[in-house]
């Protein structure tokens, strides 16, 4: 995710393959556990006394990259654990959920590497299609002789030498292999189970007691999906390609591979059977991840205000949900007291409001209202005074409600 302009505070989600949900752990309606922060340091070790003042924080790949990058081997799967022990020993009530890939193999977390440098596992990868010519190289020619691999990888989000997406200060160090994108094979029964019960089950992820959770990246597709605004202009990525294919992955990545459309329909719905088996699996093991919930992003514009809690608005409760800040980079954040009361007018048990993406910074605003105590709803949810546009609810320690007419939020507690 790391290439996304800081400008874009919408988060980028898979494709959708899993039902909203819940977390087996017991809700809460403290506003500062309720809150939640995807932080990133390109550099180094992220402050730990800003991260653990949320609720929820959701490391991203990135952090810290250009210190694992530099490991002989890399070592970001480890570097995620070491951060999120940091958080917890600062907060223990905060929950940190890590970053994960279903789509891409990437070769600088540990328990990838290993499959992908042994042969024995070569079927859990797709290959690039036989005597080339591809549109990305498959050696690292950095290395005498090159170093190379015929599992398909791109270098589109990848440390390389001299520079890169993080820049290595002499040749990567994948472990074996070149550095690169590579990407699973979800047609394979035994690459899930192994996904599940050591990727994300296993020692690193929901086996670390500092861990909660997870945010699981990328998707695929077996047609040509639009091109979002900050994606490569004009072609997107593959999941461009007319026949589909993995999201932020080289838009000629089906053509580097040979695939057909049956190929790709068929990947996708072995995508689809692992994150759905994925998502019961976390859950069943108290854990959760950003993908199972419903996320939008601030509070709804005077134009659509009424009719928004007049309708939309009033499916949240039942959801987990996640509600990002409006203009999550400026500073100071332009409509806390409205996104705030928007927040806790939808909300239900499981709800948090804070930052999505928004790129590799160390600003991330913690305004004063989100440490005081509201209570708990004493409505279930919120009702408009007559046809006014004006929408309230109760709190045992606060009534909050929202003018649509003056676009004004107000939280008064007492």
């Amino acid at each position: 995710m790391s290439h996304i302009p800081l400008s874009t505070i919408v988060l980028i989600t898979l494709i959708a393959s899993v039902s909203a949900s819940v977390p087996q752990w017991t809700p809460t309606y403290s506003m500062p556990l309720s809150t939640i922060v995807m932080p990133c340091n390109y550099s180094g070790w992220f402050d730990t006394n800003m991260t653990a003042q949320f609720g929820v924080v959701d490391f991203d790949w990135s952090n810290a990259k250009q210190m694992w990058a530099n490991q002989q081997p890399m070592d970001c799967e480890e570097r995620l654990m070491t951060q999120a022990a940091m958080v917890k020993a600062v907060n223990p009530q905060a929950k940190v959920w890590v970053y994960r890939n279903l789509v891409k193999a990437l070769p600088w977390f540990s328990s990838v590497r290993t499959k992908i440098t042994d042969p024995a596992y070569s079927g859990w990868f797709l290959k690039f299609k036989p005597n080339g010519p591809y549109h990305v190289p498959n050696c690292d020619k950095n290395y005498n002789p090159p170093l190379c691999s015929d599992l398909y990888h791109d270098q589109d989000q990848t440390p390389q030498h001299p520079s890169g997406d993080g820049s290595c200060t002499k040749p990567c160090d994948c472990g074996g292999v070149p550095c690169g994108e590579y990407l699973w094979d979800h047609r394979n029964d035994s690459l899930r189970e192994f996904l599940i019960n050591e990727f994300l089950l296993g020692p690193t992820g929901l086996g670390d007691p500092n861990v909660s959770g997870f945010y699981l990246d990328d998707g695929w597709a077996n047609t040509s999906q639009p091109v979002a605004p900050w994606e490569p202009q004009p072609m997107g990525f593959c999941d461009h390609s007319p026949i589909g294919g993995a999201t932020e992955e080289d838009y000629r990545c089906t053509e580097d591979m040979g695939l057909t459309q049956a190929d790709t329909t068929a990947i996708t719905d072995g995508w689809q059977r692992t994150m759905q088996a994925v998502q019961k699996a976390v859950i069943n093991a108290g854990g959760f991840a950003w993908q199972f919930t419903t996320s939008f992003v601030g509070a709804p514009t005077k134009v659509t205000c009424a009719s928004w809690f007049r309708g939309p608005g009033k499916s949240y409760a039942s959801q987990a949900t996640i509600m990002q800040f409006t203009n999550a980079t400026q500073r100071p954040l332009p409509a806390v007291n409205e996104d705030l009361a928007t927040f806790l007018l939808v909300r239900g048990p499981y709800a948090w409001l804070g930052y999505g993406w928004v790129g590799c910074i160390t600003d991330y605003e913690f305004p004063s209202q989100l440490s005081q105590d509201f209570g708990k709803p004493t409505e279930s949810s919120y009702s408009e005074v007559g046809t006014s546009g004006v929408f309230t609810r109760k709190w045992s320690k606060a009534t909050v409600s929202f003018d649509c007419n003056a676009w004004k939020g107000s939280v008064q507690t007492h």
